[in-house]
């Protein structure tokens, strides 16, 4: 919290199976300093019945990169999981992190000149089990999210 300028920056977090930190942490954001941290979340939940409503309240969007630039631009806190669904189903408690090549939100941040604040919450894996550690399920689960 510490870390959070009273200006525009991009947060970069780990994704849980659960990113109930994330949720916490934008309570605190909006409690103690009375801003909304925007996120961006992956397309196809944007797609689930009756999940609009509360995308809205978590102020998410899916981007493209112009509309994140945008908004950082405004003043704007802005957080990124590059990892996004395939790290909250692939990963397990070693805590890899699954980026592939998805490099979008360095551009981002240098676009926006704005800075790039790192979000890890320990033990965040413990709290909720994956199937991402056992490989006869790595395959399904990639054929689901591609």
């Amino acid at each position: 919290m510490e870390k959070i300028p009273e200006g525009a920056a991009l947060i970069i977090f780990y994704h849980g199976a659960i990113p109930i930190d994330f949720y916490y942490f934008m309570a605190k954001i909006f409690i103690q300093k009375g801003r909304t941290c925007r996120v961006v979340a992956d397309h196809f939940v944007f797609k689930i019945p009756g999940f609009s409503l509360l995308l809205d309240v978590f102020c998410a969007l899916h981007g493209p990169r112009e509309k994140c630039v945008e908004i950082l631009r405004s003043g704007h806190l802005l957080a990124i999981s590059p990892g996004g669904v395939r790290e909250a189903l692939l990963s397990d408690e070693t805590y890899n992190i699954i980026w592939g090549n998805r490099k979008g939100f360095a551009q981002v941040a240098i676009d926006a000149k704005v800075p790039i604040i790192p979000m890890f919450t320990q033990n965040i894996r413990e709290g909720f089990r994956s199937l991402g550690g056992t490989s006869k399920f790595s395959f399904i689960w990639f054929l689901i999210i591609v």
